[in-house]
């Protein structure tokens, strides 16, 4: 696997559409904008409500790291008097963080801190829940190694929102806590595989692959989540590395459709056979039409021209 090489072909073609490498997802040609509503004292309306202008494709689907954030002093004074009438004493700054933000009486607070979505380390989004309900989710995602969250972009937040950062608010819907161990010894492994030699290889393909996504949006929602729910995509991978093939690319692109309405994606994972050169080609159809990803057609052999 330290030999992966994922390529971008943009004049290559499968069918009689284009190739998209998810390395540089296509730009996006419309987009929706999202403005968190406001509660209100006497109800219990949403705090981020999607308002939607003019696009086809709103939705994300991401894989990242949660990161709590003081959005301003005041904010931090508070927290730092809670923890001391806390006594959280022996905790590092972090895990003191969470142990209060994980109160019920200090629910407070929670609705007073700003949630950045961290992928591969870079500042993404800001996380703002759909329901006022769903801010334990969140107190959540701070504890575990990573996330995959699945929203609605919105707008870019004002400076003022969360300490000077100027990113894209992802309204989400639900949160799914993990971390990478627990999802890779979950997976089903494959008849006589040996168990180590898999959860390895595993483990690299979810590294090298979960780049190709860096903002969950567009094309890049359906590697995304095949990374997440699809473990006939580990398998694939896996056949190939376990008959002296190398991972050659990962890329996507729009299936034909018969209805506009429909949004549907192959995903297509190239090998390359060490020995010969010969490369086969592998392909998954995922339908992005809807907020949640489901496969179409499983995994079958790529018809070249």
């Amino acid at each position: 696997m330290n030999e992966t090489l994922v390529e971008q072909d943009p004049g290559s073609t499968v069918g009689d559409a284009p190739v998209n490498s998810m390395m540089t997802p296509p730009p996006a040609t419309a987009s929706q904008v999202v403005v968190p509503a406001q509660g209100c004292s006497s109800c219990s309306a949403p705090v981020a409500r999607a308002t939607a202008q003019a696009a086809s494709d709103p939705w994300v689907y991401v894989i990242g790291d949660v990161d709590p954030r003081y959005p301003s002093l005041s904010v931090e004074k508070e927290a730092m008097g809670t923890m001391a009438r806390a006594k959280v004493t022996g905790l590092s700054n972090d895990a003191a963080l969470h142990s209060i933000l994980g109160m019920q009486e200090n629910a407070y607070l929670v609705r007073e801190m700003c949630f950045v979505l961290l992928v591969q380390e870079v500042e993404t989004y800001i996380l703002v829940p759909r329901s006022p309900l769903d801010y334990p989710m969140l107190v959540e995602a701070c504890k575990t190694e990573r996330s995959a969250v699945i929203g609605t972009i919105g707008p870019v937040a004002d400076p003022s929102a969360c300490n000077g950062l100027t990113l894209p608010y992802l309204i989400f819907d639900v949160i799914y806590n993990f971390d990478r161990s627990a999802l890779i010894a979950d997976l089903p492994l494959p008849k006589g595989a040996a168990e180590q030699k898999f959860r390895a290889a595993a483990a690299d393909i979810f590294n090298q692959i979960v780049s190709l996504a860096p903002s969950g949006r567009f094309m890049e929602r359906a590697v995304a989540f095949l990374l997440m729910k699809d473990p006939q995509f580990y398998q694939v991978i896996w056949d190939a590395l376990n008959n002296n093939s190398q991972l050659t690319s990962v890329e996507t692109k729009p299936a034909p459709v018969t209805s506009p309405s429909q949004n549907l994606v192959d995903v297509m994972v190239t090998t390359t056979d060490r020995g010969t050169g010969v490369q086969t080609c592998m392909y998954a159809r995922v339908n992005l039409s809807g907020k949640l990803p489901y496969v179409v057609n499983y995994w079958q052999r790529c018809i070249r021209p």
